[in-house]
């Protein structure tokens, strides 16, 4: 999970992570880095602010293939909703 410093993430950030999701949960985020990365790009261009809320809390986006997630914020007014999960992670359940 190292490669989250890259993204300017934090070892606290990390540890808290580690210590709120079951070690498979960790796995899988872990094998699937290259998606997470782009999720992460992704949501960087976009706009979106709260990306560390969603890593502590909603990890599960970002281990849902890119494409998928791209098309899914696609079939909304992306500004708008961008500005809801930056007001609230839990908007996320929206898109």
């Amino acid at each position: 999970m190292s490669f989250l410093l890259d993204y300017g993430f934090t070892e606290d950030l990390i540890n808290r992570m580690i210590k709120r999701y079951d070690d498979s949960v960790i796995e899988l985020f872990t094998i699937e880095s290259e998606n997470v990365k782009s999720v992460i790009e992704f949501f960087k261009d976009i706009g979106i602010e709260c990306i560390d809320q969603l890593l502590l809390f909603r990890i599960e986006v970002f281990t849902k293939d890119v494409d998928k997630v791209k098309r899914a914020f696609n079939k909304h007014d992306v500004k708008a909703i961008v500005d809801d999960i930056n007001e609230d992670i839990i908007n996320i359940d929206y898109v």
